[in-house]
């Protein structure tokens, strides 16, 4: 068990992969040291594996579909059906960005959970770019649907006389707030899941010394859990932030 660099105290972690190889770690790439790179390197993992399953999974298609591409069509599926409930007429066309998003956070959740890796969101750099991608995507769909001046409105609240106080409300909770949150709600819960992990494992191999499991199973059975819960709670927050910003609930 190691500690990461960047906190007063230090936050317990498991070790992966890339501190077990013989690499000097204080070797820099862009200025960055391998460890610093460590969640970049995950992402890319997790980004090489989902493209490979994509290829695999629609090199031959089926009009009866079996095996990965089953699985996969029941998830989109779902992720239809959850983004269209958000979103209404608009679902579709914002299908590929929540079920992207969700499908690539559950990964990076759920990867720290495997021995010798690291959860790529157990970094605060990696919630925030997801957050940023968010904030930038709802902003624009807002104005592009709204103009700038329905836009505008929006945010000025009604009644028409609150507007002076509800205006810089909503200018700090769309540019501040909201991305803020989703990407600490996200790292916070990551990285104390992986903390409760790493503190398991250094107590008895065996659970209460006499059953057969590893101290850490019930953390990662909490772990897969909780990591599904999280990118559910980022996709449908996504949902409503886009709804928000181009007045899909008013219309419903």
């Amino acid at each position: 068990m190691s500690e990461s660099s960047g906190s007063d105290g230090g936050v317990k972690e498991l070790p992966s992969f890339l501190d077990i190889l013989h690499v000097n770690k204080d070797y820099e790439i862009w200025g960055l040291t391998i460890h610093e790179l460590t969640p970049v390197i995950f992402s890319i993992i997790i980004i090489s594996f989902l493209t490979f399953l994509s290829v695999i999974a629609t090199r031959k298609l089926q009009k009866i579909p079996t095996g990965v591409q089953a699985a996969l069509e029941l998830l989109v599926s779902g992720l239809d059906q959850f983004v269209g409930s958000q979103l209404g007429k608009a679902g579709r066309r914002f299908l590929p960005l929540v079920g992207t998003l969700f499908i690539y956070i559950l990964l990076m959740n759920l990867i720290g959970q495997v021995p010798l890796f690291h959860s790529p969101t157990n970094n605060l750099n990696t919630t925030l770019a997801l957050a940023l991608i968010v904030f930038f995507v709802t902003q624009y769909c807002g104005i592009k649907e709204c103009g700038i001046g329905g836009y505008l409105k929006h945010m000025m609240g009604e009644p028409k006389w609150m507007a002076p106080m509800m205006f810089p409300l909503h200018l700090m909770q769309e540019f501040f707030t909201r991305p803020l949150s989703l990407a600490v709600r996200l790292f916070g819960n990551v990285m104390g899941e992986d903390t409760v992990l790493a503190i398991f494992v250094g107590f008895s191999p065996l659970l209460l010394g006499f059953l057969p499991f590893p101290a850490q199973f019930p953390m990662v059975i909490l772990g897969v859990f909780a990591s599904t819960i999280q990118a559910g709670i980022f996709a449908l927050l996504t949902c409503f932030y886009l709804a928000s910003a181009m007045g899909v609930h008013g219309e419903d």
